[in-house]
């Protein structure tokens, strides 16, 4: 299975050890889309700390998280759209959308992920990012230390 080239273009984004696990999740979830008639592709991936505060003025919200408290910006995170053809169905149909980003989730656990739709406060069903165990601070001195917190 060939992913989308924005779905590779995001993956080529990350973290070059978080690389090869997103990409094998992404053709999974893939694979579960094609079932609901639909794509999974990756819209969103590594952001400096600048961009990230960028959308975190932005109005309508877009993210909770300020430069240096997303894991997007340490390159381990990947958001995924729903698509039919060129529609996003996030946007357009998010009923549908929802329940292909719930189906594809179920195989997060498999390749070390951890699914926004789980979180407790806030319910993320895009986004998806490799468990660390570290706290934010953690991630934020060794990234400034080592570039990678992998």
């Amino acid at each position: 299975m060939s992913l989308h080239e924005r779905t590779l273009k995001n993956i080529a984004t990350l973290d070059p050890k978080a690389r090869d696990r997103f990409a094998a999740f992404a053709e999974k979830a893939q694979e579960v889309a094609e079932t609901f008639g639909c794509d999974y592709r990756a819209v969103s991936g590594h952001r400096t700390w600048e961009e990230q505060d960028r959308l975190f003025t932005q109005r309508p919200k877009v993210t909770f998280a300020p430069g240096g408290y997303s894991n997007h910006n340490f390159g381990i995170a990947l958001d995924f759209g729903v698509f039919r053809g060129k529609t996003y169905l996030d946007a357009s149909n998010p009923e549908l959308a929802d329940r292909v980003h719930k189906a594809c989730a179920q195989h997060a656990d498999a390749f070390g992920l951890e699914w926004g739709g789980d979180w407790k406060s806030i319910k993320d069903f895009p986004h998806y990012e490799i468990r660390t165990g570290l706290t934010m601070a953690q991630k934020r001195k060794l990234y400034k230390k080592e570039g990678s917190i992998l």
